[in-house]
């Protein structure tokens, strides 16, 4: 069941819920969560995001989002980032973290290029850890659902941050979900063939979930301009998370692996083909195979970055021994 954001009368959500049932019809059922005094308005700076009786944000644009060079790293939150030695060095070059992967910057003392967010549940159930991620980072990504859902649990987290919004391209705000067959003949999406799997070549106007963040964030790294991507704690496992949780959040990886988290990668492999650009995971056990996606041992990739580093810091000449 949809997680329904409160509202001062019951009976108006229950109006709510019957109107998207019987008028809005299928595809604007997925609307049936946000509440009626939601709202959200696109200027040519941005985005007004308001919810009469708690407030109004400001997000940019995706198109505002800026790269920072040619090379970036996703860190996720697979117990394999236990095995990294001196993981600081993810952060002399822009990196990109997801949900609760964002503690490990601040356990460094460093600080998260992006922070991607795209379930609503991680903030309402773990609104400390996204606070501290929001303070940490340069740039903090959520989709609508998730900015309603930090306006409830942690809305100090978003206020006075360089907040970005980030559109679902199949479940739009307030708007009718495009149909698969629609979707596999968009030319600015890579569909497989029903459509009901996309990955976006176009990520300002959205992108598509496939049951982790991951997915949503290679999307919107490839889509500002990044041509190669380092990703870490990628396992795609139901193990526990690289930090410490006194009250675990259930991890549902291994119930949307077969049918989304695969498939959506094939579309990746499939976008690298096309495009030239590359994208490594350095998990070597990883579920997701290296007959899709790359693997290599995440210690050298880490190696490879720190010598990457030396070279820029040198101007090209190797590092001195």
């Amino acid at each position: 069941m949809a997680f329904r954001f409160p509202e001062q009368s019951p009976f108006e959500e229950l109006l709510r819920a019957a109107w998207y049932r019987f008028v809005g019809g299928q595809r604007q059922w997925h609307n049936r969560g946000f509440a009626s005094r939601q709202s959200i308005e696109e200027d040519d700076l941005g985005f007004t995001i308001r919810w009469e009786g708690r407030g109004e944000l400001r997000a940019k644009s995706l198109r505002q989002l800026r790269r920072r060079g040619d090379v970036a790293s996703v860190l996720a939150s697979g117990p394999s980032v236990r095995s990294l030695r001196r993981l600081e060095r993810l952060f002399d070059r822009p990196v990109c973290c997801v949900n609760g992967s964002v503690e490990m910057a601040a356990a460094v003392g460093r600080r998260a290029d992006y922070y991607f967010v795209s379930d609503y549940r991680f903030i309402l159930e773990k609104p400390e850890l996204f606070r501290a991620g929001t303070r940490v980072a340069d740039a903090v990504v959520l989709g609508p659902m998730a900015v309603f859902a930090a306006m409830i649990a942690a809305p100090d987290a978003v206020e006075g941050v360089e907040l970005f919004l980030r559109e679902d391209l199949r479940r739009p705000f307030k708007r009718p979900r495009p149909t698969n067959r629609e979707l596999a003949r968009d030319p600015n999406v890579i569909a497989n063939a029903s459509g009901d799997l996309v990955f976006s070549l176009d990520p300002i106007r959205g992108t598509c979930a496939a049951g982790t963040v991951v997915f949503d964030a290679v999307q919107v790294l490839y889509g500002i301009g990044y041509r190669e991507i380092f990703m870490f704690g990628v396992d795609l496992s139901d193990g526990p998370r690289f930090y410490s949780e006194t009250d675990p959040a259930v991890n549902e990886l291994s119930h949307a692996y077969e049918r989304g988290i695969e498939p959506a990668f094939e579309l990746v492999a499939e976008y690298l083909r096309r495009s030239g650009r590359r994208l490594v995971n350095g998990s070597p056990d990883s579920r997701l195979p290296d007959s899709i996606i790359p693997k290599a041992d995440g210690n050298d990739l880490l190696d490879l970055l720190e010598r990457r580093n030396e070279r820029a810091a040198t101007g090209g000449r190797p590092a001195a021994a």
